[in-house]
């Protein structure tokens, strides 16, 4: 059912659900002691709820076969589902971390720089890209270096932050490339199939790498309060919604319109969660920045060329 949603309303969805994402792993961040066995008890929680949730939106009541989505299955979208899962793991790990040793703000930033790898991997699909998308891609740069113009939230940028927030951001921008992968096969319609098979396979190597991590803690083992879990348990249901959005987007928009405007958007609306909820004062600069990534979706986007013609 939300596939029906018009694509200039499914992107808003998408970048909405994914911010709330951010902002619920950041709060868990805040509640939950830094090391590894807290993470991966959020990887377990967050990817066991986003595979329900994806199940539940497969569902289509309108439809003669109601779970036709789920039974359609083949082994191939569960192959690149797989490969996904290892990259979506990857980058949800590794974001984590550089939450942990950097601030909110700075490393959301780094990480939307993923939007270039995935834009410019439409070449190989036979997507062109017209002079106006460069210079919105570069433009994109410009809102990138204004925006990490502060150590905000108290903490500063570190060579170790660094290394850890550019890890999350190829890794990201390598999900985009599977998700443009999977789209571009015959088992595009398999959605389902690909990110079950995706968030199963995370479920069960995040709960493993738990259990020995719970096993290695000693007496300062990590025990998970309510408050946790639920955080852990809302990031997961927020996610499975720009999931199963944004792989259908990718299939339906050409790469080079649809990465920079869906991770820029999201990065303008996380640096004004940082504000709001967060206290991370910007500068202008960075506020400089935020113009600029307005601009660059306009031309990334198609937009200036559709005016100049």
């Amino acid at each position: 059912m939300l596939l029906l949603l018009p694509t200039g309303l499914l992107l808003m969805v998408s970048f909405i659900f994914n911010v709330a994402t951010v902002v619920v792993k950041k709060l868990y961040n805040k509640t939950a002691p830094a090391g590894r066995e807290s993470n991966w008890f959020y990887n377990t929680c967050m990817s066991f709820a986003c595979l329900l949730f994806i199940l539940v939106f497969s569902i289509d009541p309108t439809a003669a076969n109601p779970f036709a989505g789920i039974t359609d299955f083949s082994f191939a979208s569960a192959g690149l589902g797989i490969i996904f899962g290892i990259l979506v793991l990857a980058q949800s790990y590794t974001y984590m971390w550089a939450l942990e040793v950097g601030p909110f703000s700075y490393t959301s930033v780094i990480v939307s720089l993923a939007s270039l790898i995935s834009a410019l991997s439409g070449i190989f699909f036979g997507e062109s890209i017209d002079i106006y998308q460069y210079i919105g891609m570069g433009i994109m740069v410009f809102c990138i270096i204004f925006s990490t113009d502060k150590n905000n939230g108290g903490r500063k940028s570190s060579l170790k932050w660094l290394l850890i927030a550019l890890i999350s951001c190829v890794t990201n921008g390598f999900v985009g490339v599977m998700q443009k992968i999977h789209q571009s096969t015959e088992y595009s319609a398999q959605s389902t199939a690909f990110l079950v098979s995706a968030f199963a396979f995370m479920t069960l190597i995040s709960a493993i790498i738990w259990f020995f991590e719970s096993k290695k803690s000693g007496e300062k083992r990590f025990e998970p309060k309510a408050s946790q879990a639920a955080f852990a348990l809302i990031s997961g249901a927020t996610f499975a919604v720009p999931h199963v959005a944004n792989l259908y987007l990718a299939g339906a928009l050409p790469s080079a319109v649809f990465f920079p405007i869906i991770n820029t958007g999201g990065l303008i609306l996380t640096l004004l969660a940082a504000t709001l909820l967060f206290k991370e004062r910007l500068t202008r600069l960075q506020w400089l920045g935020i113009a600029l990534g307005l601009i660059s979706s306009l031309f990334v986007s198609g937009t200036v060329s559709a005016w100049i013609g």
